[in-house]
């Protein structure tokens, strides 16, 4: 399992698994070895010279935080106070999940995980045909579970016959980044480079391109429109997959400006002691087509509109691109209808009754 994985896995643990005791308060001298461990860990931090701010805000406050006693006052605080200067949302000050950290999760705890994801649908909402052969997949957030492309492939076989498809990340957290990459894998023939992650180790700059897979276990989806759509609840790795669709023009970006988390944990979470851990990011994301990324702005739809009406957007925009497959009156019937009336037709495919 890749770190990245091994995080996201965590996080799905802490939904259901309490960690081991901690002490609910901590003394001046613990939060001072905390802190101690959190400045030696910004050392990493993606921007040098923000590592540099950063660690100058933890210490100005130092004796702010000998003065906190409580262990969730005290993480909050410190989140609050590292996000004010590198206005990354993915800098965290966790308390009560440093077991998750220090170690592998045992096989209990795997499968724990596992049965969540698992219930959860490994993080498809739903996969579907609408009315106009239109397909719509809908994602959570990007599993890391072993069985995720397999469920993957399943919501990509569904829609395959469609020809037009609608991916709804507008409430995707992101998680996976290798299942990110496997979605992205579907949209194009031929393997293509999508965008390297640069990453700060030991002080050190490092790259590491990021390519789409040269097999995916479901049908391939080319060759046919594609629409994004997005919010500014889309975040991180479902970011990811609208930027490089966008830039690479396979897909259309329906709805409002992303969320604007660009940079990444390669090495997962810190342990800072007594029960905290932290978040750094040491990665940031690198288009080789704009050179740069999403980082605080945000990725731009194509088409911008409010996140409640981007999906009827998206499907006026599919009705209209999509090159029917299959010479169908019914179809063609079907097709019309949705194009005279998009909401009564996706709220015909809910009930299954059409108003009136």
């Amino acid at each position: 399992m890749t770190k990245l994985c091994t995080v996201t896995l965590v996080l799905l643990l802490a939904l259901y698994c309490r960690a081991e005791e901690r002490p609910a308060a901590v003394t001046p001298q613990q939060v001072d070895e905390i802190v101690d461990h959190l400045l030696s860990g910004l050392g990493d931090y993606v921007f040098p010279e923000v590592a540099e701010k950063l660690q100058s805000q933890i210490r100005a406050h130092r004796s702010e935080y000998r003065a906190i006693s409580d262990s969730n006052a005290l993480a909050a605080r410190l989140t609050e106070d590292l996000r004010a200067v590198g206005r990354d949302h993915h800098l965290t000050v966790s308390f009560g999940e440093e077991l998750g950290v220090q170690k592998e999760p045992t096989s209990a705890e795997k499968q724990h995980a596992h049965a969540f994801d698992l219930a959860d649908g490994h993080g498809i909402r739903s996969a579907r045909r609408l009315p106009g052969n239109i397909g719509y997949v809908d994602l959570a957030y990007f599993s890391p579970d072993s069985d995720a492309g397999t469920a993957l492939a399943a919501a990509m076989q569904l829609v395959s016959g469609t020809d037009a498809l609608i991916v709804d990340l507008r409430r995707n957290g992101g998680g996976s980044g290798e299942t990110a990459t496997a979605l992205l894998s579907y949209f194009f023939e031929e393997v293509t480079q999508l965008s390297s992650i640069v990453e700060r180790k030991n002080g050190q700059p490092l790259e590491r391109q990021k390519w789409t897979m040269p097999y995916v276990a479901g049908p391939r989806y080319v060759g046919k429109p594609v629409f994004i759509l997005v919010s500014l609840r889309t975040h991180s790795a479902a970011e990811l997959c609208a930027y490089d669709l966008k830039n690479t023009h396979r897909a259309t970006i329906v709805g409002e400006r992303s969320g604007g988390d660009a940079n990444s944990s390669t090495g997962g979470e810190i342990a800072l002691g007594y029960g905290f851990s932290a978040m750094i990011p040491n990665g940031q994301t690198r288009s080789p087509i704009t050179h740069g990324n999403w980082q605080g702005t945000g990725v731009e739809p194509d088409v911008a509109t409010t996140a409640s009406d981007a999906l009827v957007a998206a499907y006026k925009l599919a009705l209209t691109d999509a090159k029917p497959s299959v010479e169908s009156e019914g179809l063609t019937k079907e097709r019309q209808l949705a194009l005279q009336d998009p909401q009564a037709a996706l709220a015909e495919e809910i009930t299954g009754f059409q108003k009136k």
